[in-house]
Order: C-alpha cells, then sequence, then structure tokens
C-alpha cells in the first residue's frame, strides 16, 4: 500500500491523465440513461462533500443556541417544580394550622400570627410578630403551632410583639410525661434538645414518651406538647436525675404561630402593672 501511495505520488501527472481517458471513454461507451445517472452520483457526492466542509461552522452554531434554549427551559421547569414543591409544604402546613385551630375549644379562642422576624442577639431569644396590642395580644399569652408549644409573648407592642420561645437561657417550664406521674421542669441549656430535670431516680421516662405542660404556675395552660424524650442525662451525682426532650417544634422552619387568649391569667398573677394577686412564679 505504501508502495502504491508512493508511485502515484512521484507519478502524479501520469496517473491523472489515465484515469482522466478512463474516465472519459468510459462516458462514450455507456448509455444515455447510465451516464445521467453517472454524472447525478458523482455530482451529488461532490455536492454533499462541499455541504459538509462548508457548512460545519453553521451546524456547530446551530447546536450551540439549542442546547442554550434547552439549558433555559431546564431552569425554567426546575423553578417550576421548586415553586410547586413549596406550595404543596405551604399547604400541608396551613392544613395542620387549620386542623388544630377547629380541635382548640370555643374558649381557648386564638391570634394567628405571621414571623416576620427573629431576634438571636439579645439576652432573650425571641421571634418577632405582625400582631400586638391593638390585635389583643397581651404579655405571657402561650404561643404555640399545630406541632406543639413555641413559648410565650415577652414584650408586645401596638402592631408587633416578642415571643420568647423555649430555645432560651431563661425559658421554664413545669412538665409531665404523657400517661405517667413523672413530674419536672423544662428548660434549654444549649445545643438542639431541652432537658427536663428534677425527676426522681425510680422514676426516669422511656425513649420516645411524649412530655407536656402541667398548667401549674399558670404561664402555659395544661396539655400543650413540649417534645419527646430522647435520652436520659445523668451523671450518677446528683440527687435528681434528668433526661433530653427533642422539641415537637422545629423552631428554624416557624412561619405561623398561635397565640392563646386568656392564657396569661391577667386576673391571677401580677405583673407589676397593678392588675392581679398573685406574683408570677419565676419557674415558669
Amino acid at each position: 500500500m505504501r508502495r502504491a501511495l508512493l508511485f502515484i505520488t512521484e507519478h502524479r501527472r501520469t496517473v491523472s491523465l489515465f484515469m482522466t481517458l478512463f474516465l472519459s471513454v468510459s462516458m462514450m461507451l455507456l448509455g444515455e440513461s447510465s451516464k445521467t445517472h453517472f454524472a447525478r452520483a458523482v455530482s451529488t457526492a461532490v455536492f454533499n462533500t462541499g455541504r459538509f466542509t462548508f457548512s460545519w461552522g453553521i451546524y456547530i452554531l446551530d447546536l450551540w443556541h439549542e442546547n442554550k434554549r434547552l439549558r433555559l427551559q431546564n431552569l425554567e421547569l426546575s423553578d417550576q417544580i421548586n415553586y410547586s414543591n413549596t406550595a404543596i409544604r405551604e399547604n400541608e402546613r396551613l392544613r395542620r394550622l387549620l386542623g388544630f385551630r377547629q380541635h382548640l375549644s370555643m374558649k381557648d379562642s386564638v391570634i394567628v400570627a405571621t414571623i416576620v422576624g427573629r431576634d438571636v442577639d439579645r439576652i432573650v431569644n425571641t421571634l418577632i410578630v405582625n400582631v400586638g396590642e391593638r390585635d389583643g395580644v397581651k404579655k405571657n399569652m402561650a404561643v404555640v403551632t399545630a406541632e406543639g408549644l413555641v413559648g410565650k409573648v415577652y414584650e408586645n407592642y401596638r402592631s408587633s410583639s416578642s415571643v420568647q420561645i423555649l430555645t432560651d437561657v431563661n425559658s421554664r417550664v413545669s412538665a409531665y410525661v404523657e400517661n405517667t406521674d413523672i413530674l419536672g421542669i423544662v428548660s434549654w441549656r444549649g445545643g438542639t434538645n431541652l432537658m427536663m430535670y428534677g425527676l426522681l431516680r425510680q422514676k426516669i421516662p422511656k425513649k420516645g414518651e411524649r412530655v407536656y405542660t402541667t398548667g401549674v404556675g399558670g404561664v402555659f395552660p395544661p396539655g400543650l406538647l413540649i417534645g419527646t424524650v430522647e435520652e436520659r442525662s445523668d451523671s450518677g451525682i446528683e440527687l435528681y436525675a434528668s433526661v433530653y426532650v427533642k422539641p415537637a417544634v422545629d423552631f428554624s422552619q416557624i412561619q405561623e404561630v398561635f397565640i392563646l387568649k386568656g392564657s396569661e391569667r391577667s386576673e391571677v398573677w401580677d405583673d407589676g402593672e397593678g392588675t392581679g394577686v398573685f406574683k408570677r412564679p419565676e419557674t415558669q
């Protein structure tokens, strides 16, 4: 093969002459129909070769535009999917809130509020809601979601309020474990979980058991879900035992809350404003 290519290269003029003579003689010997067919085949091959040679740049440019169009379409579809997923989650959340509100008794009327801000830099860890005094909000009203207890109203203004959440170092809640006589105090001491302490060593709740408010102290109504028992936290030295409690509410995902009217018990507890009879307990 190499020798043939070398021969053609060295005698290209002679080879070209003989090929031209061969084609000419072949065309003379062919009939009219065969000549036409042969000419069409040759012209088609030459045309296709030229078209591919000169149109590959245009073809690549078309591919680039098509790729760009498909990428934009993919982004639009992804955005629509994200919007649909967000709408589904919001619908589920609102359904839970509606179901929870329907299960509340008529005397426990509520104020629906939306979270508009978070204030974690202050001494008190709070959420800011878009309702205040003009909406009937008062200090120490209990704040809940469909999942469970959030906290209580810490400060209220005319059109907004701050809510002290359970994951605040100053928060204290009197609590009990479901279907038992185990009582204790729930507070936050850092991390993602709460701690229930003051438990007798003979009565340690099991993992997964739910913890509710007792209503003792008058800050929170009884029966509000606080969370579930995670694990025991006991050094073996202290007189009383304690357990970690996973909050029922994900405080980073809260968007709407219910403020329970009447839960502040202003006719009983004195908040330093000349109302009520007794000083509010410090354990709550």
